[in-house]
């Protein structure tokens, strides 16, 4: 049922987003989707590559404690990244930076949270150049500290306003992610509009879950949903795109 409150929701939603259809960047070669994953659920994300793989998807994975992976999820991570997926930056600690920082420098900050993992995943054959907040916690400040070392920074949308998951160049500097985790609480026919409006206004919208089905708590995508989103946004022709492919060069 197509309730006036649903209408509405989508009317602003194709709005908006036609006003971004051009930008000083220039328009997104195609209109697609970015699908991220957060944290170091690296078992999980292995166990799901096959299915990945067979369903054309490509995805960008924010790591965060790095040096708690054993050599097994290494060599693991470095097989989802063989296979087209990028490896992406989360934190050494996976703090909130912005809370950090009310009490920290800058400098404590990189010498914390930056410098550390980032460091050791490089020597190990990894190149992170985008980054995610933990928690989506950011402001100015945190920002400002970190465009020197990332393509892009992504936090979280967690607001009313879908459309801010919408971007539209391929030269973007802030994301903000629409959870798919069972906690996101989000419905179905949210994703369905939202990729719908990144097919029409050639856009691209940027998802965000954290484990594939399994575990016990809500930061998990069910691969119902996992399926539904992949499906129709095959059905829209919608590109799957890496997030350093979107991000600024």
């Amino acid at each position: 049922m197509i309730t006036k409150s649903r209408v509405t929701l989508f009317l602003i939603i194709i709005s908006f987003a036609s006003c971004r259809k051009t930008d000083k960047y220039g328009t997104l070669t195609e209109p697609g989707i970015a699908m991220t994953f957060d944290d170091d659920y690296v078992d999980n994300w292995y166990k799901y590559l096959p299915l990945l793989d067979s369903l054309g998807v490509k995805a960008t994975f924010y790591i965060s404690g790095y040096h708690n992976l054993s050599q097994t999820q290494i060599a693991k991570l470095k097989a989802i990244m063989q296979h087209g997926n990028e490896i992406a930056y989360h934190t050494t600690n996976h703090q909130n930076i912005q809370k950090y920082l009310e009490n920290h420098s800058e400098k404590d900050l990189l010498h914390s949270e930056i410098y550390p993992d980032l460091s050791l995943m490089k020597q190990d054959g990894f190149n992170p150049v985008v980054f995610a907040y933990p928690f989506g916690s950011h402001n100015k400040e945190t920002d400002q500290a970190l465009r020197p070392y990332f393509k892009s920074l992504r936090a979280l949308n967690g607001s009313p306003n879908l459309s801010r998951s919408l971007t539209a160049s391929m030269n973007e500097r802030i994301l903000f992610a629409m959870g798919m985790d069972n906690s996101s609480k989000r419905k179905e026919w949210m994703y369905d509009e939202m990729l719908h409006s990144a097919s029409e206004n050639r856009n691209c919208l940027v998802l965000v879950g954290h484990r594939i089905e399994e575990g016990d708590t809500n930061l998990k995508v069910s691969l119902s949903r996992l399926l539904h989103i992949v499906n129709r946004s095959k059905e829209l022709g919608l590109k799957f795109y890496t997030v350093s492919e979107i991000s600024a060069k």
